[in-house]
């Protein structure tokens, strides 16, 4: 097994977890789901192992004691992503 960081496994579960779950449905597009999760994984610090032992314990252990920093990065990165001013791909071809 490959040095993996587990916060982008982490990360992206809460992701899909909250758009599904969001009351009025939280929809964003791939380009912003790439942008959020770049986002919050700068802010959130790495957690990386090298075997899957590691994995399944770092697992159990991370999800329940991150979650909620996660939560709160993803709702800084989904407001900065759906108010922010910068042109989207489509108006500059």
């Amino acid at each position: 097994m490959e040095v993996h960081n587990l916060m982008e496994d982490i990360v992206k579960s809460c992701l899909k977890d909250l758009m599904q779950h969001q009351a009025g449905g939280l929809t964003l597009v791939e380009k912003e789901q790439s942008d959020v999760m770049a986002i919050v994984l700068n802010r959130l610090p790495a957690k990386y192992v090298s075997t899957q032992q590691g994995e399944v314990f770092a697992k159990t252990q991370l999800r329940s004691q991150m979650e909620t920093d996660v939560f709160r990065e993803l709702s800084y990165a989904i407001d900065k992503v759906q108010h922010s001013e910068r042109p989207s791909d489509l108006s500059q071809k």
